[in-house]
């Protein structure tokens, strides 16, 4: 994808957005394209929703919620591999809503007792699951615990794909 076609996604993203709050404002003068919204979740429970894509315009944006680093019921307990855990864990997400991890625009890391080994580490990790010539916008925060206390990292993502 070229940066053209980056800018345009994010720029019709942002305008989906923009419909959704004054939608939800209640808003008259964008009723039409407020129609024109659609909504997909994506491999749901009780609890929460994985991915949750908005349509509109041609674009669909979508908004992965934090994955961590489980799978098949196990927790690596090192961090490192965790990390690499938690991005295959987005990746599939990504795949369930027909997107890769080239089509993420945007990542949001929480990282338990951050230090500069760890960043050093999930960078390191991160950097062989995205592209090296377009990476995503990315947040990194330190926090003093998950919802689980094994749970070392958790990294949420929002991506953009034509619809």
């Amino acid at each position: 994808m070229n940066t053209l076609t980056n800018t345009n996604m994010v720029r019709s993203s942002i305008q989906i957005f923009l419909t959704i709050v004054l939608c939800l404002s209640g808003s008259t003068g964008m009723a039409a394209d407020c129609c024109d919204v659609q909504k997909e979740f994506i491999n749901s429970n009780q609890s929460f929703t994985q991915v949750v894509t908005v349509s509109s315009g041609g674009v669909k944006t979508l908004y992965v919620s934090g994955q961590v680093g489980i799978q098949d019921g196990q927790v690596p307990e090192s961090f490192t591999e965790q990390v690499d855990t938690v991005f295959a864990n987005m990746a599939r997400q990504l795949e369930a809503a027909g997107a890769t991890m080239a089509d993420v625009i945007k990542l949001t890391g929480f990282i338990v007792d951050i230090d500069p080994d760890k960043v050093a580490q999930y960078g390191q990790v991160r950097s062989r699951h995205f592209p090296a010539a377009n990476p995503p916008a990315s947040t990194l925060v330190g926090v003093s615990g998950l919802v689980r206390e094994s749970f070392l990292v958790e990294v949420e993502a929002v991506a953009v794909i034509s619809d």
